[in-house]
């Protein structure tokens, strides 16, 4: 039996990109605004607060 690997990818400009290969920064800004993006989507309101 063959064993799993997982792959994190994210699709950036329609092309798939292995997470690894992205900055920590790079990828924790667009997580951030997708996040945003499908709260907003939701109903929520993102308060900055400190």
């Amino acid at each position: 039996m063959k064993g799993i690997e997982v792959v994190s990818m994210i699709k950036i400009n329609g092309s798939w990109v292995n997470q690894e290969d992205l900055s920590k920064e790079e990828f924790s800004q667009i997580l951030e605004k997708k996040l945003d993006e499908t709260m907003k989507n939701i109903g929520f309101e993102r308060r900055k607060t400190a």
